[in-house]
């Protein structure tokens, strides 16, 4: 063969062989990760009045499907604020994630959560939440996730969205 054919073919081959061109049905693909679960959300702001007698940290407590985690926050003037186990945005938000098997599909799972501190039980709430498929990479890349989520409200329970 030719050299200046093997230039010309290079291409195509290089384009194939990463599952793009004509008949190949690929697509190219991000690499975003993720996990199936649920995640619940709460401005600690919100529950200042529920935390105000307590003294040291807050526990967070999330179960979804039976698959429990925990998580504190550190109480300060005002509410609380992160002091590990739960995430925190800098701001008010805290959250607590379950991570759930990859593949449990659309369905509705049992939510519970709770807020203690020193033993004392400050808020507990359960609710149903439907796990939502959802492709980061887009329609036909993996990872396909199940995921739900709520807001922690000390007035009004736990909401979905």
């Amino acid at each position: 063969m030719k050299p200046w054919r093997v230039l010309l073919a290079l291409p195509a081959l290089v384009i194939a062989g990463c599952g793009f061109g004509p008949g190949s049905g690929g697509r190219p693909c991000t690499l975003i990760g993720g996990d199936s679960g649920v995640t619940v959300q709460l401005d600690t702001a919100d529950f200042t009045e529920q935390v105000r007698d307590a003294d040291g940290s807050i526990l967070l407590r999330l179960c979804a499907d039976g698959v429990c985690k925990e998580g504190s926050v550190a109480k300060h003037d005002g509410g609380a604020k992160h002091d590990g186990g739960a995430k925190h945005d800098g701001g008010a938000m805290a959250r607590v994630f379950v991570q759930l098997d990859e593949d449990i599909g659309e369905v509705t799972v049992p939510v519970r959560f709770t807020i203690s501190a020193e033993g004392r039980e400050l808020y507990d709430e359960q609710a149903e939440v439907k796990l939502r498929k959802s492709q980061p990479n887009g329609e036909g890349c993996s990872p396909t996730l199940y995921q739900g989520g709520l807001t922690a409200h000390p007035d009004r329970g736990l909401i979905k969205g």
